[in-house]
């Protein structure tokens, strides 16, 4: 009887482990990522003259997207004021529309072959909304689920509109010319979709699943559903924005990460290319809405970084370009006009920004391996790392690291080790610095990317290189990615142990008797 009341307490107390555990670890692993976060603070104080700021008229108005039109002008939404702006870049002149009955809160836009404004409103049930400017009249279409939390707009060439339901996970559809409504549902539950963006054939889209850290594809005949995830060494967090190469690859950004990733359709893999470690009290950079260019350059915000990054995959470089307000800037939505220079809104500093499409950070970094790029984990592998300075006068370098061996970028001088972390550059000068990198024992196979990363005044350079690892067998590390089953594995263990002593002692009572 004692060993009966004995497993019986050890059976409670590991089905409340199971239930525990989870929370418990999540909570550590923030725990011990914001700590490190904070001892590798550095500031970029100086202003980026390149960026163009240009304060909207209303106080506080909270602009969250923006979007390229015709003859230099540009439409945003204003998420705290109920509005919808119109810049003029001519003479740097706005324009300003109420939205009718002063409640809705807009939240992103998009424009028609017909001149058209739509965005969405995510006040009350939710609605779409149309913005005629030659007659200054809106039109408004409630979703058919009530509360849907309308995001992210998209037009097709037939003037169909096209957005996301974060909430109800779902898409709906306007369909030209009577506007009809019709809604499909994603096939993973709760997805909360929120980006969308064409094929290159124009035959379907693709859309972020923010919550599922999946992508999924929408296929416009059959209108069937597929999604997209990544392998277990490179977990998307909450990606948000999405753009499509002239390849048609797919690039989707980490809201919840630090890094923007690549998916080759060719053969299904993904690729990760990790921002510079945030130099604030935030853990990750929070990637933003992406861009892409006509050089094939993918433009972005970090949000809780507050800068612009710039990375081109043709020289595995990703630049960064400090943003002179000091509150964090939040962009639902870029923009790129006719010259392809950069547009963000900025939610707290109450503007809209551009910064120029020539613009550089003065120094380059550049990883070359000399003996290959693959290694096991816990096992080192060396690279030979090439810092450029582009200017004619002479600069102070700091150097610093970043990787996907952690969905922040954070890596520690135990996995990718520097042997000089400040240079001084002469004028158009060069310097080599040695990286000794040793994925962790724990890390399962997989393909990795390093990012050396070189910061001078206001602009830093992430150079990224991506490395195989053969993963080793790790008891600890085993343990750690499988204790749920091996916990359910004991209760079962423990219950038919329970089950068979009770027959038992039934059994030899009957016997007795």
């Amino acid at each position: 009887m004692k060993l009966r009341r004995q497993i019986s307490v050890l059976f409670i107390l590991l089905l409340f482990c199971v239930s525990i555990i989870p929370e418990a670890v999540s909570v550590s692993y923030s725990r011990r990522i914001f700590a490190s976060a904070i001892t590798t603070f550095h500031s970029l104080s100086e202003n980026v003259n390149e960026i163009r700021q240009f304060l909207i008229p209303t106080n506080n108005s909270g602009p969250n997207a923006i979007i390229s039109a015709p003859n230099d002008t540009f439409w945003f939404v204003e998420f705290t004021a109920g509005k919808l702006g119109e810049f003029f870049g001519q003479n740097a002149s706005f324009r300003e529309f109420p939205i009718p009955g002063n409640t809705s809160i807009p939240s992103s836009l998009a424009i028609d072959g017909l001149g058209n404004i739509w965005f969405s409103d995510q006040n009350g049930s939710g609605s779409i909304w149309k913005f005629d400017p030659s007659t200054s009249h809106f039109s408004q279409f409630p979703t058919l689920t009530k509360k849907s939390t309308p995001l992210f707009i998209l037009v097709d060439s037939q003037n169909d509109i096209w957005f996301t339901e974060t909430t109800a996970n779902k898409i709906g559809e306007l369909t030209y010319p009577g506007y009809q409504m019709v809604e499909y549902t994603l096939p993973s539950a709760n997805s909360e979709p929120v980006e969308m963006a064409w094929s290159l054939d124009r035959a379907s889209i693709w859309i972020t699943e923010t919550q599922t850290g999946k992508i999924a594809r929408f296929d416009l005949n059959s209108h069937n559903f597929v999604e997209y995830s990544p392998p277990s060494t490179l977990s998307l967090k909450n990606p948000v924005g999405i753009v499509v190469d002239d390849l048609g690859n797919v690039w989707v950004s980490e809201h919840g990460g630090s890094a923007v990733v690549e998916l080759t359709l060719s053969n299904s893999t993904f690729k990760s290319y990790p921002t510079s470690v945030p130099a604030g009290d935030f853990p990750i950079s929070a990637v933003a809405t992406l861009a892409i260019d006509s050089q094939g350059r993918l433009w972005f915000v970090e949000h809780y970084a507050n800068k612009v990054g710039r990375l081109d995959p043709s020289t595995d470089q990703m630049e960064e370009f400090q943003i002179p307000s000091s509150g964090l800037a939040y962009s639902v939505l870029n923009a790129l006009d006719a010259q392809g220079n950069f547009w963000f809104t900025e939610f707290g500093a109450n503007s809209i920004d551009e910064i120029p499409s020539n613009v550089s950070s003065p120094v380059q970094t550049t990883v070359r391996f000399s003996q290959g790029q693959n290694t096991t984990s816990g096992k080192p592998i060396y690279a030979q790392v090439l810092v450029s300075n582009n200017l004619d006068v002479p600069q102070s370098v700091a150097l610093g690291v970043t990787s996907s061996f952690s969905s922040t970028g954070y890596t520690s001088s135990e996995q990718i080790a520097l042997n000089t972390t400040n240079l001084n550059l002469l004028a158009k000068g060069s310097a080599v610095v040695s990286a000794e990198i040793t994925p962790n024992t724990t890390l399962p196979s997989g393909i990795y990317s390093v990012g050396i990363i070189a910061s001078s005044a206001n602009s830093s350079t992430v150079g990224i290189a991506f490395i195989s690892v053969k993963g080793q067998f790790n008891l600890v590390g085993w343990i750690a990615s499988n204790y749920q089953i091996l916990l359910i594995v004991v209760v079962i263990i423990l219950g038919a142990t329970y089950t068979f002593l009770s027959r038992s002692s039934k059994t030899k009572k009957v016997k007795e008797n």
